[in-house]
């Protein structure tokens, strides 16, 4: 039957619901009320309830338990869309309803209002009970966060497991944190037990060199606990350190009675020494007052009777300081001014002494010396001794130090005796008569001067004499046949072809002999000394030639000389000292120096003359050298200093910049003495390198924060490809993690250039492979929650064909009942369309599957013409037709939708099996490649 003749139809037909729901536009509260409370069709009720108005009608329609369920929820409904539209006030309908509970359960169907109600409810019971029941999961979830006790959490676990997942998932983290607080509190237990344990442990060791640094560290582990112990173990810390507090007190007790102690006896020692000091000082008194006594003062019994009570006063001092070195110090002074008394008596006096000391009598005076030095002994050593005694101990340090001056002066003169005679014998043993003689008449004359001589210097005296009397008898005798030896040795020199300049020298050497052997003899023996002469003349000829040509050559390099001096005079006059070259005067200057070196050997008159000429022009040019050498070193010294700010700059690109203008600068700087130029490129290298090893660090810093950068990414990559091979978190959550991971791998910005292209190539493809398998997710939601249609409207069709048989449908209708609940997400008006066909399965007609069928196949042919699928063979002229229908109605291509078509589907009622399976299979297919 077509569209046209169905809606066409016979008169007598029952309007359809949508033709019932349309109807109601127009009506009245009032009527629409009654409607409401009638026994009309569920699904028609449920329109009207969704249009009245605010009323107490509605509110006893949403309260009544007794009533109709599914009306109820219609009611309640609609009461939460007037709350959410402000069509109603929530103080309005609090103040209709007494019931908290009541009211919490019809404003929990408007978000807005469930929120306002919830942020007023503080029992766990209500809060329970919404999280548990509430219309929405935005509800459920509000009620759910505000639930902090451990019980209601434990049961709202339980109770949403499987049915809430948000909800379980919310009370599942809020036990997790409990467990974990529970986990903390028993760590920070076992802690605190453990920081007791060691604390009781430390308190029982008293002598433990360690102890301060470990009760801080168990009170710093105590206090750095991450929560607060039990009260049991705060107990038994705060015992452990009572008792630790009380030991404190004890030993402070202890020390402080000790101190008392150690103060008195302090005390009574001061005393004791003060005392002590007194007596040292009468002592020292006594001691002064000796040295300053004559001999009448002296013999009195004074001094003993004084001495004999100092020693008593001593002796007391045993009973309060038994053991200690400055009292027996002190009985060894008394001992010591004892003796010094009695020594004193048997002597003499010290004044009568110091008399005889400044006497002219040298007796006296070697007698006061032998006498006061024992007297005088250690008294040097006194800083406070009296001006008497001072003056003594000047006295006899001065007639002292003549003795040993005297003394001295008469050792070294026997030295020197000693040495002349030894040189003498020595001189003589040689036979070297004439130095013999003269050191001979030396010891005569330092004789003169010694009263006394030792024995063993007056017999190696006499052994001098007489080596001096047979060395000259002996010289006489020997002396001829040397010089005739002389003689012989130059002749055979005349016709010797040796080299002029070795044999000039043998010439001199045979002179030199012969001077040698004339020293000492009286006279000379002239026959001799004439033949050697001529033959020296004969022997010489030959070197005459050798010495002209030295001469000639000594000439021609004065004349080199004088040329240099000129040149360099010249050089100095004419040379543009305005814009020098250093190097090139460098270069003259050492030039200079060789070219004087190589002239040389001059004649021996010239030298002096020619150096006081040429060294003042070598300083002229050295100064002008070393004054560049100054001004360079000068500049290279500020580029230093430049350098070293610019190695301290903070500024680090401007610090590079300026070392590169610095090291342009050093270029053109000049050279300085090549000691100070090295020490100062050292320094300037030392400052520009810290420099640019900075810039190294940088770079790399750089690179290390680009590798991080890099691990980083592949972290991310790894994140990625984690989340697209996981299935378990939901829809938004994944899409959360995806965006997450795009807002992080976007900010990282320094990636290495080398491997930036790889790492953004990896997880684009991560991204890729994310986005596939959510479409695919989507997807495989998509066909589950079709297929949980397609199972309702099964289950529906099952109790439809049950009802049509005449049998019991009452489990087919708890079936269809099951499968309905187990629709995840409704389509629009999907699930009002099944509780229709569910309400009016109990009055549908045999006749009325012929035309299903024909709907179903309609739907069929539409949904292939929708998937561009061939239509089978036995439905192809009801495709012609249908698309003939559409060109004449100018509809052209069809504009279905696989929504539109699904629900049309969905309210099309029962038909038969094996056709409906048939038609099931190719719409379902349709709607697949669609």
């Amino acid at each position: 039957m077509s569209p046209l003749k169905r809606l066409l139809g016979g008169r007598n037909r029952q309007p359809s619901l949508e033709e019932q729901v349309q109807s109601l536009d127009g009506r009245t509260d009032t009527e629409l009320v009654a409607l409401a409370q009638s026994d009309a069709q569920e699904a028609l009720r449920e329109a009207v309830v969704a249009r009245l108005s605010y009323s107490p009608a509605l509110l006893t329609i949403a309260t009544d338990d007794t009533g109709n369920h599914r009306i109820q929820q219609a009611a309640r409904k609609r009461l939460g869309q007037l709350l959410e539209d402000e069509a109603l006030s929530l103080e309005t309908l609090a103040a209709a309803v007494n019931d908290e509970k009541v009211l919490l359960t019809l404003s929990s169907y408007s978000l807005r209002a469930g929120q306002e109600v919830l942020a007023r409810l503080s029992e766990p019971a209500l809060l329970l009970d919404v999280a548990e029941h509430g219309a929405s999961i935005q509800i459920r979830l509000a009620a759910a966060e505000k639930i902090t006790t451990r019980p209601e959490l434990e049961r709202l676990q339980k109770a949403a497991q499987g049915r809430d997942k948000t909800v379980y998932k919310l009370a599942k983290q809020r036990l997790e944190a409990f467990k974990a607080e529970d986990a903390q509190q028993a760590q920070a237990e076992a802690q605190a037990r453990v920081i007791c344990d060691k604390l009781e442990q430390l308190l029982r060791l008293e002598n433990d060199p360690l102890f301060d640094a470990k009760l801080a560290k168990l009170q710093q582990d105590w206090s750095g606990l991450p929560i607060t112990a039990p009260e049991a173990m705060v107990n038994r810390y705060q015992r452990a350190l009572g008792l630790w507090q009380q030991q404190c007190d004890a030993r402070a007790a202890e020390t402080a009675e000790l101190a008392a102690r150690d103060e008195a006896q302090a005390a009574h020692l001061a005393e004791s020494h003060a005392q002590l000091n007194a007596l040292e000082a009468e002592l020292q008194q006594q001691r002064w007052a000796l040295y300053q006594a004559t001999t009448e003062q002296l013999n009195q019994s004074d001094w003993d009777v004084q001495l004999q009570t100092l020693g008593d006063a001593i002796a007391a001092l045993h009973h309060t300081i038994p053991t200690h070195k400055a009292l027996a110090s002190l009985e060894q002074e008394h001992r010591h001014v004892t003796a010094l008394l009695a020594r004193l008596r048997e002597r003499g006096s010290v004044p009568l002494w110091v008399e005889r000391l400044n006497s002219d009598d040298q007796t006296q005076r070697e007698q006061a010396q032998h006498a006061l030095k024992p007297l005088l002994k250690g008294a040097g050593q006194w800083h406070d001794a009296p001006d008497t005694i001072r003056s003594a101990l000047e006295a006899l340090r001065s007639a002292e130090e003549i003795v040993r001056a005297n003394e001295r002066l008469r050792r070294k003169q026997v030295r020197e005796l000693e040495g002349l005679t030894r040189q003498g014998l020595s001189a003589a043993g040689r036979g070297q008569v004439r130095r013999a003689r003269g050191l001979h008449r030396a010891t005569e004359e330092k004789r003169a001067e010694l009263d006394h001589l030792p024995p063993h210097l007056s017999s190696k005296l006499e052994e001098l004499d007489n080596a001096i009397e047979r060395l000259s008898d002996w010289h006489e005798f020997a002396v001829t046949p040397k010089k005739e030896a002389l003689i012989r040795s130059m002749q055979a020199l005349e016709h010797n072809a040796m080299n002029p300049e070795e044999l000039a020298r043998k010439i001199h050497h045979l002179q030199d002999d012969w001077r040698e052997v004339s020293k000492g003899v009286p006279h000379h023996d002239e026959d001799l000394w004439q033949q050697f002469q001529e033959a020296s003349h004969r022997a010489f000829e030959p070197c005459k030639e050798f010495f002209e040509a030295q001469s000639r050559e000594r000439e021609h390099n004065q004349a080199k000389r004088d040329e240099l001096i000129a040149q360099v005079r010249l050089y100095l006059d004419n040379y543009h000292w305005d814009t020098p070259v250093w190097k090139d005067v460098e270069h003259t200057l050492k030039q200079a120096r060789r070219e004087w070196r190589d002239a040389w050997p001059v004649p021996r008159q010239a030298i002096k003359a020619q150096e006081q000429t040429f060294e003042p022009l070598m300083d002229t040019l050295h100064a002008k050298l070393s004054e560049a050498y100054d001004a360079h070193r000068a500049t290279k010294e500020a580029l230093v200093e430049q350098a070293r700010v610019l190695s301290e700059q903070q500024d680090l690109s401007s610090a590079i910049e300026g070392a590169k203008q610095l090291q342009a600068q050093w270029k053109q700087a000049g050279q300085c003495r090549p000691r100070e130029d090295q020490a100062l490129w050292k320094q300037f290298r030392q400052h520009c390198d810290a420099i640019f090893s900075r810039r190294q660090e940088q770079f790399a810093a750089a690179d290390e924060a680009r590798q991080a950068q890099a691990k980083e990414a592949e972290a991310l990559i790894e994140q990625a490809q984690s989340l697209a091979t996981r299935g378990s978190e939901s829809p938004g959550e994944r899409r959360t993690q995806t965006e997450q991971l795009k807002s992080a791998f976007r900010n990282l910005n320094n990636l290495p250039r080398s491997q930036a292209p790889a790492l953004n190539s990896a997880f684009q493809k991560a991204l890729k492979s994310i986005e596939q398998q959510q479409r695919a997710a989507r997807t495989e939601q998509q066909e589950r929650e079709r297929q949980q249609l397609f199972n309702a409207a099964e289950a529906i069709r099952a109790l439809e064909l049950a009802t049509l048989e005449g049998g019991d449908a009452t489990a087919a209708r708890e079936e269809a009942e099951i499968a309905m609940d187990a629709v995840e997400r409704w389509p629009a008006d999907a699930e009002a369309t099944l509780r229709h066909r569910l309400e009016e399965a109990q009055r549908l007609s045999a006749s009325a599957i012929s035309d299903n069928e024909e709907t179903l196949r309609r739907l069929c042919i539409r949904a292939e013409i929708l998937a561009e699928q061939p239509t089978p063979e036995e439905d192809k002229a009801r495709r012609m037709a249908f698309q003939m229908e559409q060109l004449q109605q100018g509809l052209g291509q069809s504009s279905d939708e696989p929504a539109v078509l699904l629900r049309e589907w969905l309210s099309v009622s029962a038909v038969a099996d094996p056709t409906y399976t048939q038609l099931l299979s190719r719409f379902q297919a349709s709607l697949e490649r669609r």
